[in-house]
């Protein structure tokens, strides 16, 4: 399977059904659906590597097209956080200088 093709049927799996795919626990319902479409008939014990491998780059892909398209994104607990530089960042309990 070509990147192009992992985006495609990503993709095609988001506008399907955005609430499972693009929520909280769409990566492992990716996965699974991937599996079990591609590999239809396999014992979970009988996947090679590669399909394996194939099954993450899918769940990957998903996270970088939620970004493209903030419309399937459903996700409430596992949002990505956006990262601040240092001199911006809240002082923690962690730090010296705070007491």
């Amino acid at each position: 399977m070509t990147k192009d093709i992992y985006r495609e049927w990503t993709l095609k799996k988001l506008e399907e059904n955005p609430k499972l795919f693009g929520g909280d626990k769409g990566n492992p319902a990716v996965i699974k659906q991937y599996l079990r479409e591609m590999h239809k008939g396999t014992k979970v014990e009988d996947l090679t590597l590669e399909a394996i491998s194939q099954s993450v780059s899918v769940s990957r892909m998903k996270n970088k097209l939620l970004e493209v398209y903030p419309e399937y994104d459903y996700r409430v607990i596992h949002k990505p956080h956006t990262t601040q530089c240092d001199n911006e960042r809240t002082p923690t309990l962690f730090d010296d200088d705070v007491a």
